[in-house]
């Protein structure tokens, strides 16, 4: 019975984006390896987008706004368009995360 009250959620286009269940998750993107980490907040959640073993610049937030996109789109949703991301010590974080 469970299932079929989950299933319901699922198809009324309300439902919350699921949070990464161990972490920050690995993405890649044109041979580069980055790590998306969504995390909740009052806003809905948070997803930080960081390089694997190295920061990203200030001027990378196109190249980081992909990646998050690539991210949010693997669990069928997409980056929260309201958000146009804020770059903090090496990573951008996007506010909203992924609807």
């Amino acid at each position: 019975m469970s299932m079929g009250l989950l299933s319901a959620c699922v198809g009324s286009g309300n439902r919350p984006m699921p949070l990464a269940a161990s972490g920050p998750v690995a993405v890649e993107r044109d041979g580069k390896s980055y790590l998306a980490d969504l995390q909740p907040s009052k806003a809905g959640g948070v997803l930080a987008v960081s390089r694997d073993g190295q920061a990203f610049g200030n001027s990378e937030g196109l190249e980081a706004k992909r990646v998050a996109e690539q991210f949010c789109a693997s669990r069928r949703a997409r980056v929260n368009p309201a958000s146009f991301g804020r770059y903090t010590g090496g990573a951008w974080v996007f506010k909203g995360g992924c609807v």
